[in-house]
Order: structure tokens, then C-alpha cells, then sequence
């Protein structure tokens, strides 16, 4: 996956870190880009058939690296995303603009056919995962640390883009439990939540709910600033594997029952198969 590993040496490793880093965040300055939205464009309302959603960009590794491919499909009269990896690391992205605090519920539909062979996300030399859910926010840069104003540094250099404050990403493990965090050896400012794990549900369709604001304050041990932006992605590129996966609609909202019709469970974290 995503290395955000950094070394001295300039491997693809680090140069994937720069690119990972930047997925996320800010425009360059220069680039004119439409206001954020408070809302998730809908893969189930695009209008494209076989190509990419409306309102997602690429999200480009690197240069050095395949990408992922992506495109509108449908299943039984729905358009999903699909998304192919086949040793590729590359996603989609959009730009918003929402409050964790009013909007502290994320809801997503995933489908994982299978798991990645040999992936395991506690080790950069094999993290991979076959769907991603990363979410980046705002905040005070000033609390960067020496290797995280390094590394804003490089992203800026190489991306002309402006590193975000923080990114949460969701992943689904091979073994890890639900709820792991993960931590980044070298930026603080990165951290993924195992939220699906093991085979017992692959090939289903899936809708995961989680309270972000409570998982930024476990990972980041702070408040959250804005959401300002939300991607997704598949990976394959450090496992050498070829994978397929599917997405459905992302929303943000104020209760679990308005995000994803499962009033009354957890608001940690519900899970539950959509047939």
C-alpha cells in the first residue's frame, strides 16, 4: 500500500510516502478549484457508465507505480464503484468541507471478494488492503513535529500540494481486530483503524458505520478539525497480487440512524451485511 514510511534514501518507498501524504490534500494554490461540499457525492447517482464518478478525482501515488483502475458498474440496476488492482496503489478522491463534531457518523457499503494473500498492515513492506475509506482534516500545522514539517516539506516539493493536518484511514485487515489502530513509524500524523477483518464476510455486501469523532480522539488523543476531504482506494502494490473490489455510497451524518438505518447499535462501530 501506501508506504508512509520515510527514510533518507530515496526509494519508491518514499516517494509513494510524498505522493500517499498528498492524496489528501489542498490544491495548489495556483488551481482554481470549486468550494467544498458539506456532502459526499453518490457513486449510485452518477450518470457515468464505465468510467470514473462525478465529482471524484484520481488520487496518483506515483508516476513509478500502475494505477489502480476505476470505473462506474452496475449491480442490479445500482451503479458501484469498481475498482482492479493488479500490483497497482492508486485511488479517488474528493474534496469537502464537513464538521466531525455535527457530522461525527461515517456510513459506507464495501464488497472485498477475496483478501489480499500475505497483506499485513503492520508492516510497510506488505500493506496492502483491498478497499481503503480515507478520510483527511484540518488543523493547527504549527504542532507538527520535526519529521512531520519535514515531510509537509516534501510534499509541497514534489506535489505542489499542501500535506493535510491529519488522515484517518479505514482498512479491512487479514488478522488484525476490529477497532486496531495502527500507527505510522515515522509521521504522527497518519494512522489507519482496522475496520472489517478475516474472511468470515468476504463477497458480501457490507455497510460499515463509524463515529469518526471518536476514532480521530482515540488515534490523534485530540479534537478534530474539518474533514476536507474523503477518498477511497485499493492496493495491491506491495503483495504483487491482483484484486477486484467494489464501493457504495459514503455519507457523513449526525446519528447512526440518519447514516445508515441501523438506530440502536453501537455507535462505535456497526457492521452488517447488505443482501
Amino acid at each position: 500500500m501506501i508506504k508512509f514510511l520515510y527514510s533518507c534514501t530515496w526509494t519508491i518507498s518514499a516517494v509513494v510516502t510524498v505522493a500517499a501524504l498528498s492524496g489528501c490534500a489542498s490544491a495548489p494554490a495556483n488551481e482554481i478549484a470549486p468550494a467544498p461540499s458539506e456532502n459526499v457525492t453518490s457513486f449510485s447517482a452518477s450518470l457515468a457508465s464505465n468510467g470514473l464518478p462525478s465529482g471524484w478525482q484520481p488520487w496518483i501515488m506515483s508516476r513509478l507505480l500502475k494505477k489502480t483502475e476505476y470505473k462506474i458498474v452496475h449491480e442490479a440496476g445500482t451503479p458501484i464503484l469498481q475498482a482492479q488492482s493488479e500490483s497497482s496503489a492508486s485511488g479517488l478522491l474528493q474534496e469537502v468541507s464537513i464538521d466531525p463534531i455535527v457530522k461525527r457518523y461515517i456510513s459506507w457499503r464495501w464488497k472485498a471478494p477475496q483478501l489480499i494473500a500475505g497483506a499485513d498492515n503492520s508492516r510497510g513492506s506488505a500493506d496492502d488492503s483491498p478497499v481503503r475509506v480515507v478520510i483527511a482534516f484540518d488543523g493547527d500545522k504549527k504542532k507538527f513535529d520535526f519529521e512531520d514539517r519535514a515531510m509537509a516539506d516534501m510534499v509541497r516539493l514534489f506535489s505542489g500540494r499542501e500535506m493535510p493536518y491529519a488522515t484517518l484511514m479505514y482498512i479491512w485487515e487479514n488478522k488484525l481486530p476490529v477497532g486496531t489502530v495502527l500507527e505510522n513509524a515515522h509521521s504522527s500524523r497518519a494512522k489507519m483503524i482496522v475496520a472489517e477483518s478475516g474472511t468470515a464476510r468476504i463477497g458480501q455486501w457490507l455497510t460499515m458505520t463509524r463515529n469518526v469523532l471518536e476514532d480521530y480522539r482515540k488515534a490523534f488523543d485530540e479534537e478534530p478539525g474539518k474533514i476536507i476531504s474523503v477518498g477511497v482506494m485499493t492496493d495491491t502494490n506491495t503483495t504483487g497480487s491482483k484484486i477486484m473490489a467494489y464501493y457504495g455510497d459514503i455519507l457523513f451524518s449526525n446519528s447512526v440512524s440518519s447514516g445508515s438505518g441501523a438506530s440502536g447499535l453501537s455507535p462505535a462501530i456497526t457492521e452488517g451485511a447488505v443482501r
